[in-house]
């Protein structure tokens, strides 16, 4: 076993190169992009509900001459 491991150490020590490290410059501009983001900023990813009070005020304003509406409206609210 002792001599495997002088064989390996003499490997080691023939085959070992020393290198000298090398400076690696940073790069100073950011890549661009090569795809659109996913995010649309020209339109909205959902489309806005009205508000409750904004469709109850368009169902007064649409049933306002209504006869019919308004009679079945105040048995059911009486």
């Amino acid at each position: 076993m002792g001599d495997m491991i002088k064989r390996y150490i003499n490997f080691v020590k023939e085959n070992a190169v020393e290198v000298a490290p090398t400076r690696v410059k940073p790069a100073t501009t950011p890549s661009t992009p090569t795809r659109r983001s996913p995010l649309r900023k020209d339109k909205p990813a959902i489309k806005i509900k009205p508000k409750a009070e904004d469709v109850a005020q368009k169902f007064l304003e649409l049933t306002k001459d209504n006869k019919e509406i308004q009679s079945l409206l105040k048995k059911k609210y009486q």
